[in-house]
């Protein structure tokens, strides 16, 4: 017998609602971001101060990201399982204070562990996040809704490189980490005030207007259906190509700033008066690229799938793949020697093009993929494994540029991991159309049930 809610049915999300959770959601990872990028900014400083190597700088990468993707699937389950405001506030509002502390260590060490413990509570915000949006937008929305989520997360990169650099100093770096902790507490608040969690599977097609919470609990997600996340094809492409595809991503945003003050000569801090031009400056280049691009990709990969639901979204991703690989090979080699403006546009240039496939394509076709009450779930395996595995990447990079050279291991992880990523892209052609017809027809069939009788 069908399964009935007694409940009447649940009003699809206002605008107004939908703009109120993207807001809150996009603050929490603004600062998320930001707080990733401090060692990056703060390291040359760190260096100097006590004495550091690139190994020590892979070491603090390698153990925070280790830490955040393990603990990953411990809170996509639980997003899934609760409630996934409760979860947020939890992971991001709470668990900041750990980054307060890391502004009060006195050594590498006392560094290296208060880095680690905060980053078991960073792996909770994005896995909350995918499930909400795809509950808040519907399928043909999702893609811009995503790009502008890591937009204005990417500003926080923007805004904390910048002013983190200010505080790139003996004596101020400490505040950089304190102010971005206090920050994150007040993610947390907004988020308690500003979003209204929604039904799972509110945002489908075939459920808006009809599923009630009532109703979604009857799907529910068991412990035991864990295991159906790894049967979903196009779950396994998106970890498979995730493996390539971050690996230069981790290595751009922990080494690169070092690598401009180290083998381009230029200067770590805000300034325009070197000749050689700022390493901060020219990274925020790259994080304004980004953030344009993220829009970019999440409009034209809803326009893709408008145009062709089947392949349009997995075409406008490997297309952007493909271009990284030319654009970021000439950043670390021919443009070594480019004055500052010329390079700064390159770095520009290179970003706007490589970020459609994760807001554009991957994660779009990962919501139309897999059930409501699994995507966190879904999304926080994928992080698992493709976090753990760049985790492992940054650690070797930072061995890599002390044994054979700076220039030659970003070369061997950046450019050469996107040519992988990119040929991976292919399977998307094979997985999605069938795995997207699969979800149509489960919330058809959910849509029937909840139908009341005649």
């Amino acid at each position: 017998m069908a399964r009935k809610s007694a409940a009447s049915s649940t009003p699809e999300v206002t605008l107004a609602e939908r703009w109120k959770t993207l807001v809150a959601l996009a603050f929490g990872y603004f600062i998320d971001q930001g707080e990733g990028q401090a060692i990056s900014v703060l390291f040359p400083t760190l260096q100097r101060l006590w004495g550091l190597s690139l190994t020590n700088l892979g070491t603090i990468g390698t153990i925070r990201n280790i830490l955040q993707s393990v603990s990953a699937p411990f809170w996509g389950y639980a997003a899934d399982k609760y409630s996934r405001k409760k979860v947020i506030i939890w992971g991001t509002g709470i668990w900041g204070i750990w980054t307060v502390f890391c502004g009060l260590t006195q050594n590498f060490g006392q560094l290296l562990a208060i880095r680690a413990i905060s980053g078991i509570g960073l792996g909770c915000l994005m896995p909350a996040t995918f499930s909400l949006m795809s509950d808040t937008f519907p399928p043909n929305k999702r893609g811009r809704a995503l790009g502008l989520l890591e937009a204005i997360g990417v500003l926080g990169i923007i805004i904390s490189t910048l002013g983190l650099g200010f505080l790139a100093s003996p004596t101020l770096w400490r505040w950089g980490f304190i102010s971005l902790g206090l920050l994150s507490v007040v993610s947390g608040i907004l988020v308690f005030f500003l979003v209204d969690e929604p039904v799972r599977g509110a945002a489908e097609p075939e459920l808006a207007g009809k599923i009630t919470a009532e109703a979604a609990a009857q799907y529910g997600i068991k412990f035991s259906d864990l295991r159906k996340v790894l049967t979903i094809p196009t779950v396994w492409v998106a970890i498979l190509q995730g493996l390539a595809g971050s690996m230069p991503w981790v290595v751009l945003g922990l080494y690169l700033i070092t690598w401009m003050v180290n083998e381009r000569g230029m200067s770590e801090g805000i300034t325009f008066a070197d000749p050689h031009g700022s390493a901060t400056l020219a990274f925020a280049g790259i994080v304004i690229g980004t953030a344009i691009s993220n829009i970019l990709g999440g409009v034209i990969g809803d326009w893709a799938e408008r145009r062709n639901p089947k392949y349009g979204r997995t075409i406008i991703g490997q297309i952007s793949v493909f271009s990284g690989i030319p654009l970021s090979y000439i950043m670390l080699t021919v443009a070594r020697d480019w004055s500052f403006w010329p390079f700064f546009l390159l770095c520009f240039g290179t970003a706007l093009m490589i970020s459609w496939p994760g807001k554009g394509s991957k994660e779009p076709m990962m919501q139309g993929a897999v059930p409501p009450e699994l995507r966190a779930t879904a999304f926080s395996m994928t992080t698992f494994i493709e976090s753990g595995f760049a985790a492992l990447v940054a650690y070797f990079a930072g061995r890599l540029a002390d044994s054979i050279g700076f220039t030659q291991a970003l070369i061997w992880t950046i450019p050469v991991p996107w040519i992988i990523c990119g040929l991976l892209y292919s399977l998307f052609y094979w997985a999605y159309p069938r795995d997207a017809e699969k979800l149509r027809s489960l919330m058809a069939t959910r849509a029937a049930e909840l139908a009341p009788e005649a």
